[in-house]
């Protein structure tokens, strides 16, 4: 654990060269070490600073949210957006830009637009104070369909006022501030802090409903407060830097292969993952000026993508072993 998190720290230091202006890694570290004016000092802070903790912090989330609801879902293929969260923020950004015209209105409809589409998922699953597991999965993707239509129809009616959508729905790091900074690092320190209290509850829900209650597990309870956690940790993340794929997928699976299926090693570790997975894909999608920063969630899936299929075959070719 402590050489991914000395990993990660490198990484991160790596990608704060990364940019039009190279900086040198030495001059990297001694502005951060003492803080002081120039060109160096402001591209630093200002610009790239941000940029990267923003990318680890939103690398963290969809790692956690991953994490969480694969567990939740007993599946290995649920995501953070499983349940609606990428299409309701989709939408609320939409509609937000349309009744307010400000590329700064995107985040806040894309927070409410995901929150709302969690919680509608997990209503309509719920009867006789009990959730079905099977219902949300295909409550949410029904949703998906429709807010994904919905949100294309709107598109369709507004083709040039909406252009920004479409460069928001590919993902990118390029407007995170120190504000959004802080809002991320908030809502993934409360997801994490819950999850870690519910790793016990966390690890016997692995096992099936039958066998957490058999433990003593309130099944119902436990299942609602990780989901809107995951949910609100997803939104958050989604609201700040668009829709990235394949972290939350990816990281989970990564981090079980390492330390183990226990939550309470798993989770630091796809949290790492996670954040150097996404810094790693925006250095990319950076690294070549010429040709113009690419979307990161371009990047993410160009990488994560393969890498997935990759675990995948490995993972068979050992069971049949």
């Amino acid at each position: 654990m402590g050489l991914s998190a000395l990993g990660l720290l490198v990484i991160l230091l790596l990608a704060l060269d990364i940019g039009p202006t190279p900086l040198g890694l030495g001059t990297v570290v001694g502005v951060l070490l003492h803080p002081a004016g120039g060109t160096a000092s402001v591209i630093l802070w200002q610009i790239r600073l941000p940029r990267v903790l923003g990318g680890a912090l939103i690398g963290a989330s969809l790692a956690l949210a991953g994490l969480v609801f694969q567990a939740l879902l007993q599946n290995p293929l649920a995501d953070p957006y499983l349940i609606g969260t990428s299409s309701g923020a989709s939408l609320g950004a939409t509609l937000t830009l349309l009744l307010v015209p400000s590329a700064s209105a995107e985040p806040v409809g894309g927070f409410f637009g995901a929150v709302l589409a969690v919680m509608a998922a997990y209503a309509a699953a719920r009867r006789d104070g009990r959730t079905s597991v099977v219902t949300v999965v295909l409550v949410g993707y029904a949703l998906s369909v429709i807010l994904g239509a919905l949100t294309a129809f709107l598109l369709f009616l507004h083709q040039t006022a909406l252009q920004s959508i479409f460069f928001w729905e590919l993902g990118g790091l390029g407007s995170i501030l120190w504000v959004q900074d802080a809002e991320i690092a908030l809502a993934l320190l409360l997801g994490a802090a819950g999850v870690l209290y519910s790793h016990r509850e966390l690890d016997a829900l692995t096992l099936g409903e039958a066998e957490a209650r058999s433990l003593g597990v309130d099944v119902a309870r436990t299942r609602w407060r990780l989901i809107l956690l995951a949910g609100l940790v997803t939104a958050v993340a989604v609201s700040a830097a668009g829709l990235i794929g394949f972290i939350g997928l990816v990281a989970p699976h990564v981090a079980r292969r390492l330390v183990g299926a226990l939550h309470r090693r798993a989770l630091p570790m796809a949290m790492m993952g996670g954040a150097a997975f996404l810094v790693v894909a925006d250095a990319f999608a950076r690294a070549f000026p010429a040709v113009g920063e690419i979307p990161v969630g371009i990047v993410t899936a160009l990488l994560g993508g393969p890498f997935f299929i990759w675990l995948l075959i490995k993972r068979e070719r050992t069971v049949a072993t």
